[in-house]
């Protein structure tokens, strides 16, 4: 896995070269879709589902929700939904894609080639990840609030026949009058 690269706002850009620079010739191929992903189970541990949101760049929307087999705790929740968008990415045709996710352990271990090993259940999907991700001419990875994930967890709620939480947004600061 290549060298991650810090951006603002706790995201990171892994970029991807195989020494082929045939998508330069095709700026098409370079224009960027947008994942937003989440996983849960419920209870924790417990039946596991995904939600997934992935926006082209022309604006065209496609969603998944979809149950889980087995049943499992919500980090390994996380890592299957990533999983399933990295690969619903490349069904549409994404090759330069920003996944937000509200998982830092996501954002973190596809981020970092050298994070520490995590147990089997999960590590497979983590290896899984990556290699999918290794396909994509560049991957953004972003860690995103909770609030600001609510379509896919909404999809995983959905799948799980519960209802969405309600979107609870910070309040601003106040501020302080000197």
């Amino acid at each position: 896995m290549p060298v991650r690269q810090k951006e603002p706002s706790g995201s990171f850009f892994v970029p991807h070269s195989d020494g082929d620079d045939a998508h330069a010739a095709h700026p098409a191929d370079d224009a960027t879709w947008v994942a937003h992903c989440d996983g849960g189970a419920w209870p924790n541990p417990g039946t596991m589902a995904l939600g997934a949101v992935l926006t082209s760049p022309t604006g065209e929307v496609h969603r998944l929700s979809q149950r889980l087999s087995g049943t499992g705790c919500n980090n390994e929740a996380e890592w299957r939904a990533t999983v399933a968008v990295l690969g619903f990415a490349f069904q549409h045709g994404a090759r330069n894609l920003h996944l937000h996710t509200d998982s830092t352990q996501v954002r973190d271990h596809l981020s970092q080639p050298d994070s520490p090993v995590l147990p089997p259940a999960l590590q497979t999907w983590v290896d899984e990840a990556r290699a999918l991700a290794c396909g994509l001419t560049q991957l953004t990875v972003q860690w995103v609030p909770r609030h600001r994930n609510a379509q896919a967890d909404a999809l995983a709620r959905q799948a799980l026949c519960l209802p969405p939480k309600p979107v609870q947004t910070p309040h601003p600061k106040a501020r302080r009058r000197g």
